[in-house]
């Protein structure tokens, strides 16, 4: 295993996610930086971690928070990230920027938003990212055209996955993030996580060659 990777291993999901909470609360306290961003993604795993965060973080008030990557749908979608993440977050004082959907061309909506990150963050300081059952990393699936964009920030990802496009982080913008965590949890996970740690050709060990650290929080034996 690359001493790029370091894991932590937590007994259990509830677990898992408060090591996440704990930590990037941590990051949040200790910033020097004037505002401090966070990309945060969506699905059920991070759940848990993102409740835990609105009791551990006393202030949000310097806190920007972008989505690492979101099904090209309108934000009232209940599979749309961004409708997840405001949900989570809007009660608090954080600066969201969200993705917008104009319904017209996931190209133009990437650029948009590669605009807004451009505008408004002047460092990329923590990041909350999964992983898929197929090796994928935010909406970098295998076998699409965006694991070959290396300059942008985000792209429109065609995927045909629930949604046919995405827009998602690159490996550019992941690769600039100071402290990025991968949260892990569940059997179902375990298989991919293994293979993943020992080097498949697969987006994830992509992005883990192009980092100096990263930190994963399972749950899992491996």
């Amino acid at each position: 295993m690359s001493e790029a990777i370091e894991i932590y291993k937590a007994n259990n999901h509830e677990e898992a996610s408060s090591c996440l909470s704990n930590l990037i609360t941590e990051n949040i306290s200790t910033s020097k930086n004037k505002n401090f961003s966070i990309g945060l993604s969506g699905g059920s795993t991070p759940k848990l971690a993102y409740s835990m965060m609105l009791n551990d973080i006393k202030d949000f008030s310097n806190v920007i928070i972008w989505t690492i990557d979101d099904r090209w749908l309108p934000l009232t979608d209940e599979n749309s990230n961004q409708n997840m993440i405001n949900s989570n977050f809007d009660q608090t004082n954080a600066k969201i920027l969200s993705i917008k959907y104009s319904g017209d061309n996931p190209y133009d909506d990437a650029e948009l938003y590669s605009q807004t990150l451009k505008e408004n963050t002047e460092t990329f300081d923590a990041g909350v990212i999964g992983l898929g059952n197929d090796g994928h990393i935010a909406s970098l699936f295998p076998n699409t055209a965006g694991l070959n964009e290396n300059e942008k920030l985000i792209i429109a990802n065609e995927v045909n996955i629930i949604s046919k496009w995405r827009i998602s982080s690159t490996f550019n913008l992941l690769s600039k993030i100071s402290n990025l965590y991968l949260l892990v949890t569940g059997d179902n996970k375990k298989e991919i996580l293994i293979k993943a740690l020992n080097g498949s050709d697969l987006p994830i060990n992509k992005l883990l060659k192009m980092r100096e650290k990263t930190l994963i929080i399972t749950d899992q034996d491996v």
